[in-house]
Parts: structure tokens; sequence; C-alpha cells
């Protein structure tokens, strides 16, 4: 009995009914009181014998009274009504979130200040979303914290620094994956045996690929596009586990499990401080299900990762318009093309017409998402929600949606109320995509629906996905003219104090976060300006197979490459992303105000 009480009162306690002393006398009075009315006592306490009578009712009501069982009961239909409360407001609070905005990234940490609310930093500080460049390394993909919002939940990532790997096509193990394989060295430039040779015949390819002439060289084999895109779902994570949303070569969630990660973000927003390696992150917590018998709350924990997705068609550079992000531009005095050839706040849109005004339904994002598979990563094609039963697909509504792949239209069997077969997923939100799967480790969300007395249930599981960015893979990549040796061990080439500085420190081979190996004569223009997240030096000396120092420069994937002879400077990284805010109202009137006036009165 003591047990009960206990329990009863930290729970209580947890939910703020009563006060712990309160809570506690009034179980120990109501306790004596029945003990009072069901047992006889003699004078003597060691002569007390509980009669059969009453060990036989002790027995049915585990020596509780019925008065005390209904107080009981009353005080866990109000700890389930408080549970069922608690999630309908998290609830409301979700819906209001979808409804003033799109999914989107909102925010980027606060680093840029001035006289003027637009001197500070929104969705771009000096980058947008935080972009930055780690070319020394192999895979990665530099990008700093954001404060995002997909499907009304609005969370805040730690320091991303994204790698170019895509979802497992073999393994269907949760989260999953695999390398994207790199551009080949084109056939041209290897045939080549002088490296001074190969270095002229590879800029004709990057010159056709910068100017789209794919005459000069055909260029399209070995420039390969691929979309990240941010992912994100709610999963059984108990607050005492962690999972990691994803690996990255520099950071990680710091922290022992959920309920660690949840104190030390909390102890950071209550300071006004951050955590110096940012990596902390705002994951959101929330009761997803109360058991409608015994009042237990189920939990439900948000996570998040981003990946790529190769695209196996060609992404010409007309295809990704650039958007306005006025109160960045006015403040610095630049225009629309200095913004784009001279910065990295530059943000684009993916639109496949020349008409950039316009109403559309399935896009060029749609074909590119529909071939991005869900948690499942190889879905059953004839995998289906179960409400709403088999949909057909927007561009060809006889054919099946694989709904285990990424999409935001589904076409329905017969029209709805507002007479279209056309749904878009979410209330209001152009720019989240989902896909169902069968993971157990993703909660599932169950209802029943229920016409002209026959009642259905249906369950199912989901998650859901953004565009980031479009980045273009090149053969720098692969590419190897000096035949410099890579090491699997990360410690070889900086042996020995090693830094690529002088001909005697120079590194001995390359390794996954020293990958430099881009002859650094390539390139005729000075680096860009760098951002202090950088991390590459702008020329190394390396030590090759035959023990010659070679000049080099980072191979990995850049912002912008250097400019090259007849080429001039190249963007591969084109950031898509949507902006929350832009999904409101306002923002929308906004934008039109200023379209009309740039029609009139253009802005340069």
């Amino acid at each position: 009995m003591r047990i009960l009480i206990i329990s009863l009162w930290l729970l209580t306690l947890a939910l703020g009914v009563m006060s712990g002393a309160s809570l506690y006398d009034y179980f120990e009075r109501e306790f004596a009181e029945d003990r009072h009315r069901r047992r006889s006592y003699d004078k003597d306490w060691e002569d007390y014998r509980p009669s059969s009578k009453t060990k036989e009712k002790a027995k049915e009501n585990c020596g509780i009274s019925p008065e005390l069982q209904a107080k009981l009961q009353a005080l866990t239909d109000t700890v389930k009504a408080l549970a069922k409360q608690t999630m309908i407001l998290q609830e409301s609070v979700e819906e209001r979130t979808r409804t003033g905005g799109q999914s989107g990234i909102k925010q980027v940490r606060h680093d840029t200040e001035g006289t003027k609310n637009y001197h500070g930093s929104t969705h771009i500080d000096t980058g947008v979303a935080g972009v930055h460049d780690h070319s020394d390394y192999i895979r990665l993909l530099g990008m700093g914290e954001v404060s995002a919002v997909i499907n009304g939940v609005e969370f805040r990532t730690r320091h991303n620094d994204y790698r170019l790997v895509k979802k497992s096509s073999t393994n269907t193990s949760f989260l999953a994956v695999e390398d994207i394989p790199f551009p080949p060295v084109p056939p041209s430039v290897l045939n080549l045996e002088n490296p001074d040779d190969q270095i002229e015949e590879m800029k004709q390819y990057f010159v056709a690929w910068s100017t789209q002439n794919a005459t000069h060289r055909n260029y399209t084999d070995y420039f390969k596009p691929v979309l990240s895109y941010m992912e994100a779902m709610w999963t059984t994570d108990a607050d005492t586990e962690l999972t990691e949303p994803y690996y990255s070569d520099r950071h990680h969630l710091d922290a022992r499990s959920w309920d660690d990660l949840m104190s030390k973000v909390k102890y950071m927003s209550y300071t006004g401080n951050k955590d110096n390696f940012e990596n902390l992150g705002f994951l959101p917590r929330k009761i997803m299900s109360v058991d409608p018998v015994t009042g237990i709350p189920s939990y439900a924990q948000w996570n998040y990762r981003i990946l790529c997705h190769p695209i196996d068609f060609d992404i010409p550079f007309k295809y990704l318009k650039q958007r306005e992000d006025l109160s960045w531009r006015y403040p610095r005095n630049l225009t629309l093309k200095e913004v784009k050839d001279e910065t990295r706040a530059a943000r684009f849109s993916l639109n496949a017409d020349d008409d950039d005004e316009q109403f559309t339904t399935y896009t060029i994002l749609d074909k590119i998402f529909q071939s991005i598979p869900g948690m499942d990563n190889v879905p059953d094609p004839n995998l289906i929600e179960g409400y709403g039963g088999r949909f057909g697909s927007v561009e060809d509504p006889s054919i099946p949606l694989k709904q285990g792949y990424y999409h935001r239209y589904e076409r329905w069997d017969q029209a709805g109320a507002m007479g279209s077969d056309l749904a878009h997923r979410g209330f209001s939100d152009q720019y989240m995509f989902v896909a169902i799967n069968t993971q157990n480790r993703i909660v599932p969300m169950a209802m029943e629906d229920c016409k002209k007395g026959v009642c259905t249930k249906y369950s199912s599981r989901v998650s859901y996905a953004i565009p980031m960015e479009i980045v273009y893979l090149t053969p720098l990549l692969s590419w190897n003219p000096y035949s410099i040796a890579y090491n699997d061990d990360p410690t070889k080439a900086t042996a020995g104090g090693r830094d690529g500085n002088t001909e005697e420190t120079a590194y001995d081979g390359v390794d996954f976060n020293h990958y430099y190996r881009t002859p650094s004569k390539f390139f005729s223009g000075p680096v860009l300006e760098p951002d202090d997240a950088d991390t590459p030096k702008a020329v190394v000396k390396v030590k090759n197979l035959q023990g010659k120092v070679v000049n080099v420069t980072a191979s990995g994937t850049t912002f912008m490459l250097r400019q090259i002879d007849g080429g001039g400077q190249m963007r591969l990284r084109y950031p898509i992303h949507p902006i929350h805010g832009e999904g409101s109202s306002s923002w929308k009137e906004l934008s039109a105000m200023w379209a009309v006036e740039q029609k009139y009165r253009p802005y340069p």
C-alpha cells in the first residue's frame, strides 16, 4: 500500500496536481480512516487479528475499500485527462505553426546586427543557412546551425556539416546509408600522360560546363547534380536513449541521452549562452497518444538528418532561378548578380520552365523527390497508406503513386468536396514532402473511421522531407594527375608534424580530411573571400607516390570554384531550401508588392 501511495504521489506531483506534502498527507489520512473503518483494534496492537471476511475483501480489492478505490479511479481519470489535454495543447501549437508559414528554414544563429532591424541575421548571415567550405574533406559540405519548421514542428539543429551519402540501396535497416559515387574523369583527360596536358584538357570540360556548351566538350557524364534534403520523423526513442541523427566528420549531439540533451538546451536558453562547438540542438519530445483504458501516455522523439540523392538527369543552370532577399542585399549595396557571383548569400528555386511567373502543380522537384525512398530505403512498390487507399500519381492517374517514396501530391479515385481529385499533403505547406514506411522505430499514428455503422481502423508511419541544395559533383573529386596516395589511416599524412606548408613538412599523401589532389595551377583566380568557418588552405604541398612534392589545392566540394581560364568563377552549391515565413499570407502579399514595384521601378 505504501508503494501505491508513493507511486501516486510521484505521478501527481509530476503533473502538478497537488504539492508533494499535501498529497502524501491526503493519502496517509485516507489510508488511516479506511483502516479504522475496516479493522477492529484491541487495546494492545499485538492482539489484532483480521477477520476472515476482512481477509477475503482485502484479497478482492488489494486491501482498498470501495470509497478509496473510487477516489483512486477519479485521480487516474484526472491524470488521463491531463495527459490528453497536454497532447492536444502540443497539437494546437503545431497547428498554429502550420498555418503561420510553410515547412522550411526559419533562422540562423544571430551573428550580425546594426542600427536597423534588417542588419540582423535572418535565414542568412554571411551565407544562406550558414553554408561554408570544407572542401579539404572528401565528402563534407559545410552548413551551420539552423532553426527549422517541418509539418508544424519547430526545432533547432546542431552544426550540420553533412556528407555526400544517400540512403542504402540494399540495406533496409533504420538510417542505413551508402556513399554517393563520384563522377569519373573524362577519358580524353586520362589518356594524356603529362599532368600539364591533363590540366589543359580538364579545363576545357569546365569551360564547356560553365558555358553549358556540350559541343565544346560533352560534359554531362562528368558533372553530376545531387539534391540534398532535410528529413524528419517522430521516433520511438525513450528519453534515456539518444540516436545520432546522421554522421558528420566534424559534429555530433553532445549528450548521453535525449533527456540530457534537453537539460543542456534548456540551460543554454535560460542563460542565453551557446555551446561553443555547436553540438546541441533543440529536438522536441511529445505525447503521441494516451491509452484509453490505463491513461498511460506514449511518447515520441523528434529527429532529423540531412542526406543527398543523385539526380539521374542533367540540371542546366537556367533551371536555377535566383530569389530575392532584399533585407540582406540592400544594406550591403549589392546587385543580384553580385550576390550570386561574389557571395554565399544567394538563394535559388528550381524551375525547369523559362516562365518564372506561373501557377504549377507537378514540377521537376516532384520528379526528383519521387525517386527518393522514405525510411524503408527500398520500399515495397505496393505499399499503401491505408486511409484513402491506393492513390494515383499526379503526372499519370493510371499509374499508382509509390507512397513509400517522397511526394506532395496525390490523386484520389474520385473528386472530393471541392470537386477536385487532386490533393496536396499538408493543409497549407508547399514544400513538405511525405513518404510512408514500415519501420518499427517510427511512431505510428492511428485513427478509426466510421461510416454507416462500419468502422475501419487505420495506422500509418510517415517521415517528412524538404529540399536543401542542388550540389554539382565534378570530376575533381576523382582526378589524381600527380599520383598522390590516398591513406585510409588518417594519421599518416600529418605524421611527424607535417602541415603541408613547406617542402620539408609536405603531407605524406592525403586522407578523408586532408583531401588535396587538384593542381594549384588548374585555377587562375583568387579564393573567394573566406568565411571564419572555412577549413581548407588555399595551396598546400603534398608528397606523391614517386616522392615528389607538388603544389595542390582542395579537391572536395566547395561552394564556389576559383576562376578558370575561359570559364570564369563557377558555383557548385545552389541553396534552394524554402523559408518558413514565405508561406505566410503577409509574406506572400509583400512578395507581390515587390513584384509590382520591380515591374514599374526596378531595383538593380
